[in-house]
């Protein structure tokens, strides 16, 4: 789904409305969409009820409620501004429905006895265009719906186009904001939505036709995309029924010291998951005698370490074997030893120019000691930072790049000219050709140590079947974080979820895309 900002979505409808397909027209569709998205995936047998704005929002969730009443559903609509002499109101009305008025705090009692369990909500109260803070009237109006609602956990809360009290383009969010389940978004998801704190009130995201079939039409830029599953179906590497372990590639991962043994277990394992066909892991002795006897798919080369590190001369016994990779994976549980870095810097001279390579972790920060690091990666290069070991790489403090994730990520994968998975509740991916992917899932249960480390390993199995390093990025990246959902589901709580029980649900992910 693209991305756009309000002033963007203006354009686009003016395009479209000089082009034939009115207002009016969008509007209608709009709502016709949201009904037959509610008739086909939700239980309506308790009803629905509207509330309703006085703006296009409004608009459309009145032409839902008709669309529902005239199939039989229970429905009732609550005006939350006036709307005076409008024929979708009498249209409402003239199919059975019934309108309450409370737009000056009146009547609120009736609503607070519509929403009954298992009522749907639809939140159709404030538009894409509002600006914050709320004017006092409305937002005292707000609070008094919001707690009303706010007791009645057993409703399902539908937002349409956005959720009434966020700024669509900043992300910044009233107190009052009606929390929803599904934001179901009108042709394009509106920025802020995918932006904190706006994010937390949006829930899953669901596109409706409102008769624009090529935004692009409308519009000379390129817009960003919102990944989704339908979205990660189309870009995952064909499996051919007659392939073997050579068809699907070669993941090499230079992972772990002794600290650290575990990344090498789980990005090795992940790569696998990721359905390419060997994976070879070069690290120290310790990790090997470690994990050898628990990660029994791998081939494995031995390197020589000096403690905790890894000797500048272990790129030698790499050399042949880089050859034979058809990707590559860097800095896993590495540590910040000098010699690591040394080690880095020699092998940097000997990754061959066209071999798909991902850096991640430690190998970030050791990468930004040297000189110039950018001049010297392979052609197709990740890099998978955090917003803190994005700090290091641009010397910018991490708040400022939580402030402006999306606009640092396409910088600097311009500037370094890689592809730049910046890490994080709703995470970024951008190209060194200026395209922008935003991963649209925040869930701190994968906020735990080795996480990572499973998504440089997917990514990394990823580019070992040919994908390339955008499509990689955006691919791994949606798959982890859905992985993280599947497993918080399981477990049952965010407290609990280990890096152990995302690489776990790597598999669920996959699955749910080929459905």
């Amino acid at each position: 789904m693209k991305i756009v900002t309000v002033n963007q979505i203006q354009a686009i409808e003016k395009s479209a409305d000089a082009s034939g397909l009115s207002y009016e027209q969008m509007m209608s569709n709009a709502g016709r969409g949201v009904a037959e998205w509610l008739l086909k995936h939700l239980s309506l047998e308790p009803g629905v009820v509207g509330l309703i704005g006085s703006g296009n929002n409004g608009g459309d969730t009145l032409i839902a409620l008709t669309r529902l009443a005239e199939h039989g559903v229970r429905t009732m609509g609550f005006l939350v501004k006036q709307r005076d002499g409008d024929k979708l109101v009498e249209g409402y009305l003239n199919s059975g429905g019934k309108i309450v008025e409370i737009y000056q705090s009146q009547n609120l009692e009736l609503l607070d006895l519509a929403l009954s369990s298992g009522v749907v909500i639809l939140d159709g109260i404030l538009g894409t265009g509002i600006k914050l803070p709320l004017r006092a009237d409305l937002y005292d109006l707000m609070a008094k719906i919001h707690r009303i609602i706010e007791k009645r956990s057993e409703t399902r809360k539908i937002a349409i186009d956005c959720p009434s009290g966020v700024d669509c383009d900043t992300g910044e969010a009233s107190d009052v904001t009606i929390p929803a389940e599904d934001t179901l978004c009108m042709a394009a998801v509106k920025q802020g939505l995918l932006r904190q704190p706006g994010g937390g009130y949006s829930g899953k995201f669901h596109f409706i036709d409102i008769g624009i079939s090529e935004l692009s039409e409308h519009i000379s830029i390129s817009l960003p995309e919102m990944i989704d599953a339908d979205f990660v179906k189309k870009f995952l590497p064909y499996r051919s029924e007659t392939g073997h372990k050579g068809t699907f590639g070669t993941c090499m991962v230079v992972a772990g010291t002794v600290p650290y043994t575990g990344a090498a277990y789980l990005a090795g394992k992940a790569a696998y998951r990721a359905g390419c066909g060997l994976v070879h892991v070069a690290t120290l002795r310790e990790v090997h005698q470690s994990l050898s006897g628990k990660l029994i798919e791998a081939v494995w080369t031995v390197l020589p370490g000096i403690g905790d590190g890894y000797l500048p001369e272990a790129v030698e016994g790499l050399v042949d074997t880089l050859e034979n990779a058809t990707s590559l994976v860097l800095g896993p549980g590495w540590g910040l030893k000098h010699e690591t870095g040394e080690f880095l810097d020699r092998l940097l001279d000997q990754i061959p120019a066209n071999l798909p390579t991902l850096i991640d972790a430690d190998g970030l920060k050791l990468l930004s000691r040297l000189d110039r690091w950018w001049t010297r990666l392979p052609n197709q290069t990740i890099l998978t930072p955090h917003p803190g070991e994005m700090a290091v790489l641009t010397g910018l403090t991490t708040s400022e790049i939580q402030a402006n994730r999306w606009e640092i990520a396409q910088t600097f994968a311009e500037k370094w000219g890689v592809t730049l998975v910046l890490k994080g509740a709703m995470t970024v991916v951008a190209s060194p050709d200026s395209a922008l992917y935003v991963i649209p899932i925040s869930d701190s249960a994968m906020a735990t140590a080795g996480s990572g480390d499973v998504l440089s390993g997917v990514i990394g199995g990823l580019l070992a079947q040919g994908a390339d390093t955008t499509s990689a990025g955006f691919l791994g990246a949606w798959l982890h974080a859905h992985a993280g959902e599947i497993a918080h589901a399981k477990v049952g709580s965010s407290y609990s979820v280990t890096a152990m029980d995302i690489l776990d649900a790597v598999a669920n992910a996959f699955r749910s895309v080929a459905k």
